[in-house]
């Protein structure tokens, strides 16, 4: 039997949820971003005024579980830091190159070891206080002191011996070691004299005193739970006033209201489309669609065994998945293209790595040698090979130790993209011989990190230095007891952890590129994980409304889940709105367009809370 023999079960699920799903399009919100519940949502734009031209209402279905910017963790907080604060370097929006943020200019010394920023003087928090070095020091004393926030950033702190003023405008730093990542830090900078008032709780404290005091393009000033965040714009911004005299992000629970309230003209811009909602908007005469490469990746990680930095196992795994043979034959059973092809519509591309495609000078692809095929001969000769039979006659295979070959795969109850990806997975594995259950469930990290299933999906949003997500795959985040550390994968690999220090280390930055390069190898042909798919985003905005959005990067990128304020500050009003059909109506009509086409094509995205999909 052909894998494809077996698809139709799974390409049937897909449509049975599709036809089920019809009247309440997947949750549209970014389809690669975390995701809070939001059930409990309104279901209208009542409380924002869409038909003020110089108001950009922004759709979403995120919550901002808190406000501290050092506890934040899912795409609307990333995207309320974006705005709201201001790093010493930003990433550009051309092509995510380091440029002025917080400082003006900056050099390192000879041995990489001292950093002096010089500062921007022109620079003022939204309460009015000037903006100065002292604001950088404490900061950095922040992520230092407090345990919860310091343990946040331990390889910041570990890379950090001292952080000094030397005036108003020059801040110092002391590295341990040389870092090049300490150039593209997005380490946003917060008020001193508002943060001081609470010095040795900063971790508890929530910092919702609104208007929040912040130094970005807009300043949070309103917020409703569930129904909207108001910003409005800081006059005052060092890169000049914004076009939007108020940004506001609206809460939809549903994903039709959102996309009838685009078409109606009640919102402005929308994200985390799928195949067949970005389908259904192009077309329309005052929508602006845009596909665009993210800066995202997407994962079946392999669980390689839960134990402490002491070594002490624990969990419930299935001792399989830690023979590398067995990850292999896996690696090979699974398709990319028609992943891509029949989960997601066919927007993303084939992944190879933890590094997106879009930065283009430290992705890294694998040569035709080491390069892993969707081959399913070739897994189960990897299988033979290794010892794991298959009796005449049997449904599956049995280990050398003469057990069942059974594997499991958390999937998160709700998310329809990944319950379909486990779809075909299973069914593929089934081809090879490997019994593989799916657990849909709530609890997709405790039950991964309690070691009681063997496979899992993550998926991560990467900055240029890619540090961050390198360093969760190394024994340094293996737990110190059960149940905490920073672990993606328990992966541990002092080879594979040497070569991150001196990926940090190296000032060349040709050899930089082929560490960064090396250590992306390690982790494809040590299957830590197998990468899926780079995700494309879809989101679509009021053209009549809107004018001169500003996409990261310049040439086909995105314009939601920016690193930086970009869109948000560049957007001008156009000074025109468009009006029409009440939203009801256009979900009916838009339901109905959907039903008469028989759309059958794949994929429709349910999301809920998500804790894979992080910034």
């Amino acid at each position: 039997m052909t894998p494809h023999k077996l698809l139709p079960r799974a390409a049937a699920a897909a449509g049975a949820l599709l036809l089920g799903a019809t009247l309440s399009v997947p949750a549209w919100a970014d389809a690669d971003e975390a995701e809070t519940d939001t059930d409990e949502g309104v279901e209208s734009a009542d409380e924002v005024d869409s038909d003020d031209p110089n108001t950009l209402v922004v759709g979403t279905s995120q919550s901002i579980e808190t406000w501290n910017p050092f506890q934040q963790t899912y795409v609307i907080e990333h995207q309320f830091r974006q705005i709201t604060y201001e790093p010493l370097v930003r990433l550009s929006a051309e092509d995510y190159t380091p440029e002025p943020g917080l400082a003006e200019d900056w050099e390192a010394s000879e041995d990489g070891l001292t950093w002096t920023f010089e500062l921007r003087e022109d620079a003022y928090w939204h309460d009015g206080e000037q903006f100065t070095a002292e604001d950088v020091v404490y900061t950095y004393h922040i992520m230092r002191e407090d345990p919860d926030i310091s343990a946040r950033n331990a390889p910041t702190n570990e890379l950090i011996a001292d952080v000094r003023a030397e005036d108003d405008f020059t801040v110092v730093f002391e590295l341990n070691f040389p870092d090049i990542g300490i150039e593209a830090s997005d380490q946003v900078i917060v008020p001193k004299h508002i943060w001081e008032e609470h010095e040795g709780a900063w971790g508890e404290y929530d910092n919702d005193d609104f208007p929040i005091v912040g130094i970005g393009p807009f300043q949070a000033s309103e917020f409703s739970v569930d129904s909207y965040i108001r910003y409005t714009a800081n006059e005052d911004y060092f890169r000049g006033a914004p076009g939007f005299d108020e940004l506001v992000f609206q809460y939809y629970t549903e994903p039709d209201t959102s996309i009838a309230a685009l078409e109606a003209g009640e919102v402005d811009l929308i994200g985390g489309l799928n195949e067949q909602q970005i389908r259904r908007l192009e077309g329309i005469e005052h929508v602006t669609t845009n596909t665009a490469p993210d800066r995202r990746w997407f994962a079946m990680r392999f669980n390689h065994g839960p134990q402490t930095r002491d070594g002490e196992e624990f969990g419930n795994l299935r001792e399989a998945v830690t023979d590398p043979a067995v990850r292999q034959a896996i690696h090979h059973a699974l398709d990319r293209e028609e992943l891509i092809e029949r989960v997601r519509g066919g927007f993303g591309d084939p992944a190879t790595s933890i590094v997106p495609n879009v930065f283009t000078n430290i992705w890294w692809e694998p040569s035709d040698d080491i390069r892993v095929d969707f081959d399913l001969d070739a897994a189960n000769t990897l299988l033979d090979e290794a010892g794991y039979e298959w009796a005449d006659g049997a449904d599956f295979r049995t280990t050398p130790d003469g057990e069942p070959l059974e594997l499991r795969i958390a999937v998160d109850a709700g998310n329809t993209e990944r319950e379909n990806t486990s779809l075909f997975i299973q069914e593929w594995l089934a081809e090879i011989g490997i019994d593989l259950e799916r657990v849909i469930t709530e609890d997709v990290e405790d039950l991964f990190l309690n070691g009681d299933v063997e496979m899992s999906f993550t998926g991560w949003g990467i900055q240029p230095n890619p540090v961050y997500n390198l360093n969760r795959q190394s024994c340094g985040q293996l737990p110190v007891e059960p149940g905490d550390g920073g672990t993606d994968t328990y992966y541990c690999n002092e080879d594979f952890d040497a070569l991150i220090a001196e990926s940090q280390q190296e000032l060349d930055e040709d050899r930089s590129v082929e560490l960064f390069h090396e250590l992306q190898e390690t982790l494809y042909t040590d299957n830590v994980m197998i990468f899926l798919w780079y995700p494309h985003v879809m989101e679509a905005y009021n053209n009549v409304k809107i004018t001169d959005v500003t996409t990261q990067p310049e040439d086909e990128g995105m314009i939601m889940g920016q690193s930086g304020p970009w869109a948000y500050w560049s957007a001008q009003p156009t000074g025109e709105t468009f009006g029409g059909v009440s939203t009801g109506v256009l979900i009916g009509t838009g339901v109905v367009v959907i039903v008469a086409a028989g759309v059958v094509v794949a994929v429709l995205v349910k999301r809920k809370k998500t804790a894979e999909d992080r910034e």
